[in-house]
């Protein structure tokens, strides 16, 4: 099984309509993403975790190779009561047939957050 590894949002390598400070990632609405390139998958991975905040409930999608790409797992999340309050979500239905090393979107479907740093999990 591969071991759980950690992205920090701060460390993408590209992105569309984002804002970055203090290693994390805010202006994230709908439409918007930011990528990581050469994510190695190992074998797979079956859960993601995000650490965010928002006012307000929305949802991303995990997708590889574009921002259109295939989508491997879907996050929704509440809202959190404000912009500076983080709390965890993720969720446990990633498909772990993705696997080797792939560049990885994390592209905005509703809603808005921040965004602190993301687990690739195998529970």
């Amino acid at each position: 099984m591969a071991p759980d590894f950690q992205l920090n949002a701060c460390d993408y390598t590209d992105s569309s309509g984002i804002t970055s400070w203090n290693c994390g990632v805010g202006t994230f609405h709908s439409g918007n993403w930011i990528k990581f390139d050469n994510v190695d998958l190992s074998t797979g991975y079956n859960a993601f975790a995000v650490s965010y905040s928002s006012p307000q409930s929305g949802s991303f999608d995990i997708r590889l190779g574009s921002p259109t790409g295939q989508r491997i797992g879907s996050v929704n999340y509440n809202a959190t009561g404000d912009w500076s309050n983080y709390q965890w979500s993720g969720t446990p239905s990633l498909d772990v047939k993705a696997r080797g090393t792939q560049d990885i979107f994390i592209v905005s479907t509703s809603g808005a957050a921040n965004l602190k740093e993301f687990w690739f999990k195998n529970e």
